[in-house]
């Protein structure tokens, strides 16, 4: 992904902290906001969106390449908040 200069440069630091790869980074951060939005859903929503509440913890996340795109299987700790990352 093509992220401005400023972002790209604190992915790679907090990645780095972390002991992970700036994609692995980027994925985590991602599925941690799906979570935190699966979590909003109304339980009838829920019930009609299974597919995006159905993940894996982190701690058992897959982490693949299909058809030459790079794809996170893993949910990500509570609490999240992507746009406060970003900024």
């Amino acid at each position: 992904m093509n992220f401005p200069p400023q972002l790209q440069q604190k992915i790679e630091k907090w990645a780095s902290s972390q002991g992970i790869s700036t994609e692995q980074f980027v994925l985590q951060a991602i599925a941690e906001k799906i979570d935190a939005l699966s979590q909003q859903v109304t339980e009838e929503d829920t019930q009609q969106n299974s597919e995006i509440t159905n993940v894996l913890p982190l701690n058992q996340s897959n982490i693949y390449r299909k058809e030459g795109i790079l794809v996170v299987e893993a949910e990500l700790p509570q609490n999240f908040d992507v746009n406060a990352f970003i900024d």
